[in-house]
């Protein structure tokens, strides 16, 4: 993977914007992934939007510390997952997407590339499989309309094989802990 996420964000950078599904089961895996999407953005001079969980954010960003110098740091942004995503005290598709359109313009106000990943994650009691589809599909309209780079990353558990379908069927990329493929289109 350590290859492969760069290859891949290399060649997606001049299309119209990607979309990329990620299903993770292992934390450590997926930790490192991260990491390989971070430092890329990094090396390519992007504006790094990190949603991420408070539990794991703190071994990303010290694990991140240690590979890069403080000045590089800067330019990636972390933000509570949850606050993000239920920051009207619901998952409203409309405001997460209206908080990425201000993180989207600060982007392009310093003329820099966006990328982003975001970790989406729910109460247990939540049914919110229909909001979820919702904001994935405005996600990607968002995404494509704006040209830049989203990995949407799942806990495997968590994701019923119902809404794993759906989900793959609205994204360009399927990403594993150990591998990445295109989605054929249906």
């Amino acid at each position: 993977m350590e290859k492969k996420i760069p290859e891949l964000t290399s060649a997606l950078r001049e299309k119209d914007g990607v979309h990329i599904f990620y299903l993770s089961e292992e934390e450590e895996a997926y930790i490192k992934n991260i990491l390989v999407f971070i430092l890329d953005g990094i090396k390519n001079g992007d504006y790094i939007f990190i949603v991420e969980n408070p539990r794991l954010t703190p071994a990303i960003y010290q694990r991140l510390e240690q590979l890069v110098t403080k000045d590089e740091l800067k330019s990636v942004q972390f933000t509570n997952n949850f606050e993000f995503y239920w920051s009207e005290g619901n998952f409203l598709p409309v405001s997460i997407i209206e908080y990425f359109k201000a993180k989207l313009n600060e982007a392009t106000s310093e003329e820099k590339f966006f990328r982003t990943w975001g970790h989406i994650e729910w109460g247990s009691g939540d049914d919110i499989e229909d909001e979820i589809l919702l904001y994935d599909k405005s996600a990607t309209q968002f995404i494509s309309e704006n040209k830049f780079i989203a990995v949407c990353a799942y806990d495997l558990t968590r994701v019923s094989a119902g809404l794993q379908e759906k989900l793959r069927t609205r994204h360009s990329y399927l990403m594993e802990d150990d591998r990445i493929n295109e989605i054929a289109a249906s």
